[in-house]
């Protein structure tokens, strides 16, 4: 079964063509738990829709009550963990019961929880960093100016900050995989997804972004051309929508979850290929 991850590094085509083919072959292993995620992902959309309001949304920023969502960020880390956990059981040929898949998942929660605070952080100090450049370049009246170099830099600049924080959100993105299978502490997860992402990052990118961006391509095609009024992340930020039409994301979701952490564990995979060519 270790032919379901590369034997050496792909390119963008080969390793979405894997990551698909472990989704298909860990499916049946590993709906069950996706189910699970998708629940508890949408359990603030589906008590808003049932109450035929924005629960979360209308809570004051420090209401007490905010804790339910932690609660709830907890348990979909949990159920996360859990599945690239059994989807990893599945690449190497070893059948788990669920509460097994559970066990690993809660003791690697809280290192999970950890290291986001720290990367959080992290990119938290990069915006306030490129904060501060604005409004430094805005008292030297460089930023916005009238004149075409003017309106260029500033374009330029916040392109430039833009990719940035993605490059170093990217940096961060292979934390819950490497806790959960490599059985790796909080500062050396951290340490190791950087290494395997620093020369990498738009390779990390574009392939990670593919599920997502084949994700949202369906839910237009659903809200726009079946007409069906589904909720999409960000847009109509505070409307309720039918419960229904939310049980319909809901299950649309937990189809697409595992072909996301399928594509983790296969470019995982090849940028530690990656890196053991290089240090040779």
């Amino acid at each position: 079964m270790e032919t379901l991850l590369p034997s050496q590094p792909g390119t963008y085509w080969q390793l979405i063509k894997a990551s698909f083919h472990l989704y298909r072959v860990s499916f049946s292993r590993i709906i069950l738990l996706s189910f699970f995620l998708a629940v508890t992902v949408f359990i603030p959309r589906l008590l808003s829709d049932f109450i035929g309001e924005d629960i979360f949304g209308n809570l004051a920023p420090f209401s007490y009550e905010r804790l339910w969502l932690l609660v709830i960020y907890l348990a979909a880390i949990m159920f996360f963990i859990g599945m690239i956990w059994r989807m990893h059981c599945v690449i190497i040929g070893v059948h788990e019961r669920l509460l097994e898949d559970f066990g690993i998942a809660l003791k690697k929660v809280l290192t999970v929880l950890l290291a986001y605070v720290i990367e959080a952080a992290i990119v938290f100090a990069v915006s306030m960093i490129l904060f501060g450049i604005h409004i430094l370049l805005h008292q030297h009246h460089l930023l916005f100016y009238g004149h075409p170099l003017g309106l260029l830099l500033t374009g330029f600049i916040f392109i430039g900050q833009f990719i940035l924080i993605l490059y170093v959100s990217a940096l961060f993105l292979f934390l819950i995989p490497i806790v959960a299978i490599e059985n790796k502490g909080l500062f050396s997860a951290l340490e190791r997804s950087v290494l395997l992402v620093w020369n990498h990052w738009w390779r990390v990118f574009s392939v990670q972004f593919t599920p997502w961006l084949v994700y949202l391509a369906l839910l237009l095609v659903i809200k726009y051309g079946f007409k069906i009024d589904v909720h999409i992340f960000f847009v109509e930020i505070g409307k309720t929508y039918s419960i229904w039409t939310s049980l319909l994301h809901l299950v649309i979701f937990a189809l697409y979850i595992p072909w996301f952490t399928a594509t983790l564990l296969v470019q995982l995979k090849d940028l530690e290929l990656r890196k053991h060519i290089s240090s040779q």
